[in-house]
């Protein structure tokens, strides 16, 4: 299990600045690469520690999505690896260096670019992985292999797939990569996101990002069914299942209602193919291997590395994905978790969710009927729905869900570091930060027990003025 160490996990190293220590509470800044490629970094780390006392930096080091790399999108777009990969920690898998190396900012090693000025500041670095949800289009012919398989086995290309866990090809990808990170590189931990859940939550219309086409969930690829069938599974039902559900929601968003109403041909479905829900459990397990894999590689390479989940915002909606990812199981195999409890885009997204669920196992209920029965299942006192989107989630939110993942660690040594909002952005009209909203949410994750905190999502979004009342916040509490 996690060692529950503080920030950075090791001493710091003459001439480094006093944040750095390993016993100062974890205060971090993650961003995207574009201003750590091209722009000068002395000003850059001397505003984060003076407005907010910045002490470790988690750039989006791997991605395929433009907004992470700090580029607009566009179909020239590539996308990877920010720092330069060794190909020796990537045998046996279809990728090139050229599929994975970055190519944008004139392929340069950012990791490379950035530690050395960030010890200078006292600022460890923490790389920020997170599963791509969309196969990167430049390079799909090799990168598609990786990727899961929905039900009716057609390859997904993008959100809700992703790569499989199940795929030797991914788990070897995935483990090279973090091994690449801790040999060749002085950082102080990894921090894995992957904001993805379940198929049959998928099917069932159960997520933040709803109206998602429910016939394409997954995973059904060669593997997967290996492992299901080694389980004992029809998989046959199981596909037959997801295809019931499907039609379910389908039949919802049609103005179809059910005979006997929504809950009742729910829980039918789950009587009538229990196969599915066998398979939905194949998938929640194998992610809970693969992330077991990935913890005890890092630790295998240098113990003292600090290995983290970033844990999608969709969880502290869903008492369905609540279910599925248990803090207590995540504990097992991770050094810190950082819940993102963004309570001011939180309003649109919950409302999101709430259309989903009304489509699908609360089709019984109005929407606003839907949302209180949430809120009492996910012990929430929020606003009522006509007014959730201009005003977002409360600080109260905040600090209920920190104090639900501290709980819920009571037994291990493993370190809370929410991920608090600091304008994640918005459409007009929904929600609104200010340095006081920012400073109560801040005040709220250390109200709820955190160790730490993780001012979010993107340091580039962030109004100055907004991150300053953060740091207001943390130096009337004492953590800087």
């Amino acid at each position: 299990m996690g060692t529950g160490a503080a920030l950075a996990g090791v001493e710091s190293s003459p001439g480094e600045d006093a944040s750095a220590k390993s016993n100062a509470p974890m205060v971090g800044m993650p961003i995207s690469v574009a201003p750590l490629a091209e722009r000068e970094l002395d000003p850059l780390f001397e505003d984060m520690q003076k407005r907010a006392g910045v002490n470790a930096l988690f750039p989006f080091i791997y991605s395929h999505e433009p907004h992470r790399a700090g580029v607009p999108s566009t179909s020239h777009f590539h996308g990877g690896n920010y720092a330069m990969p060794h190909m020796q920690y990537y045998r046996d898998i279809p990728l090139t260096i050229e599929d994975m190396h970055a190519p944008e900012f004139g392929g340069i090693d950012v990791l490379a670019r950035v530690i050395p000025v960030a010890r200078k500041h006292g600022i460890r670095v923490f790389c920020f992985v997170l599963e791509d949800n969309q196969l990167p289009p430049p390079v799909a012919p090799h990168w598609e292999p990786l990727y899961e398989v929905e039900h009716h086995g057609n390859r997904t290309k993008g959100h809700p797939g992703g790569p499989c866990f199940n795929n030797p090809l991914y788990q070897a990808f995935a483990l090279g990569l973090v091994e690449d990170y801790a040999r060749s590189f002085d950082i102080g931990g990894v921090m894995w996101g992957s904001e993805r859940q379940s198929g049959f939550l998928n099917t069932l219309s159960l997520s933040q990002s709803s109206g998602t086409d429910v016939s394409k969930t997954t995973c059904f690829c060669e593997f997967c069914l290996k492992k299901g069938r080694d389980r004992g599974i029809d998989v046959e039902r199981a596909r037959t299942g997801y295809d019931e559900a499907a039609r379910f929601v389908r039949n919802s968003r049609a103005g179809r209602a059910p005979r006997d109403g929504y809950f009742t041909e729910f829980w039918r479905l789950l009587l009538k193919y229990p196969e599915a829900l066998a398979w939905e459990n194949l998938w929640v397990t194998s992610r809970h291997d693969f992330k077991a894999a990935l913890y005890r590689k890092v630790k295998s390479v240098n113990p003292a590395l600090l290995f983290g989940w970033h844990v999608w915002q969709n969880m502290s909606f869903s008492p369905f994905q609540r279910a599925e990812e248990d803090y207590a199981v995540l504990a097992e195999n991770c050094d810190f978790l950082r819940p993102a409890v963004y309570n001011n885009v939180a309003g649109a997204r919950f409302l999101d969710f709430v259309k989903g669920a009304s489509e699908s196992v609360f089709g019984d209920l109005q929407r606003e009927e839907t949302l209180d029965v949430l809120y009492h299942q996910l012990n929430y006192n929020e606003a009522p729905a006509d007014k959730l989107l201009a005003t977002g989630l409360s600080a109260q939110y905040v600090e209920r869900e920190t104090r639900r993942a501290v709980d819920g660690l009571a037994d291990h040594p493993v370190q809370i570091w929410p991920g608090v909002d600091i304008d994640v952005p918005v459409d007009p009209g929904q929600g609104h930060c200010t340095p006081e909203s920012v400073g109560q949410a801040v005040k709220a994750v250390f109200k709820g027990g955190a160790q730490g905190i993780i001012l979010s999502r993107n340091y580039v979004e962030m109004k100055p003025a907004n991150l300053s009342g953060a740091g207001a916040a943390l130096r009337e509490l004492g953590i800087i």
